[in-house]
């Protein structure tokens, strides 16, 4: 049976947009996008108008999720009132890329939290403080001495026991913490999963704003993103996963290495 066609955006979807964009972007992208969500196809000189930028800066900021692949560009050529014909760009996101994109960050966040935890329990044990040579457990039996001495392989001086930077276990319980927090995240994407959006949503057609009555202003979008961190214990988890002491994973999630 087929999926049905949505018409509207999912408020899951749209929770899941506000998520990502709070927890590894910077508030300003997080408010072009959610402008976004509220005009399905913008002109850019209203969306300067709305978020009160100079073009330059609202540019700077709209390459950057151009470059993440979360919005597109349209580009359409109209008339002004002395006839002459301009150019004029149109922003929208890109849905199902957005989708596609989040899960193959988080994939590659996995595999980098992983990848450190392997390397962590290989890690050198001990290290000799003449030659520098490393050591792991396991040269432990070639390095032990009939008085029980662990000597160097190479120079025969007393070898230390390496200090690690990261402790073992904080490595081991990063992924456990990684699973728990970024568990909304996943839940979301599963329900979104399969969800079939109408060629409307997915390719809006370029529209002008007519009136800004009904938009919401920045400062009230900004009080909406600054709110998420409010509403549950589960969000602010995230966030401060986020913000923590692993901050190394908005730069993996950001990183171009991982699109």
């Amino acid at each position: 049976m087929a999926e049905r066609v949505l018409t509207e955006v999912p408020e899951k979807l749209k929770l899941l947009i506000r998520y990502i964009m709070r927890g590894f972007y910077k508030i300003e992208e997080a408010l072009i996008m959610d402008l976004l969500m509220h005009h399905p196809c913008i002109k850019e000189d209203d969306l300067i108008e709305l978020i009160k930028f100079d073009r330059k800066q609202l540019r700077g900021y709209i390459n950057t999720l151009k470059q993440e692949h979360f919005i597109k560009v349209r580009m359409r050529v109209e008339t002004d009132g002395e006839g002459r014909a301009t150019r004029h760009n149109y922003y929208y996101i890109s849905y199902n890329v957005f989708i596609n994109v989040v899960k193959y960050k988080l994939h590659n966040m996995r595999r980098k939290i992983e990848n450190d935890e392997r390397q962590s329990t290989h890690r050198a044990s001990f290290i000799c403080p003449g030659c520098r040579k490393q050591y792991t457990d396991l040269d432990v039996g070639q390095l032990m001495t009939v008085t029980g001495q662990l000597t160097c392989y190479y120079c025969q001086s007393e070898v230390e026991e390496e200090m690690s930077e990261t402790p073992k276990s904080s490595q081991q319980s990063l992924m456990v913490r990684f699973n728990h927090q970024m568990e909304p995240i996943y839940k979301l994407l599963q329900e979104l999963d399969g969800i079939n959006l109408a060629p409307e949503i997915l390719e809006p057609q370029p529209k002008e704003m007519k009136s800004s009555r009904s938009v919401p202003s920045p400062m009230h979008l900004l009080s909406v993103l600054l709110s998420l961190s409010c509403q549950s214990d589960i969000y602010a988890d995230f966030c401060n996963f986020v913000y923590g002491p692993f901050n190394y994973v908005i730069i993996n999630f950001r990183s171009r290495s991982s699109r």
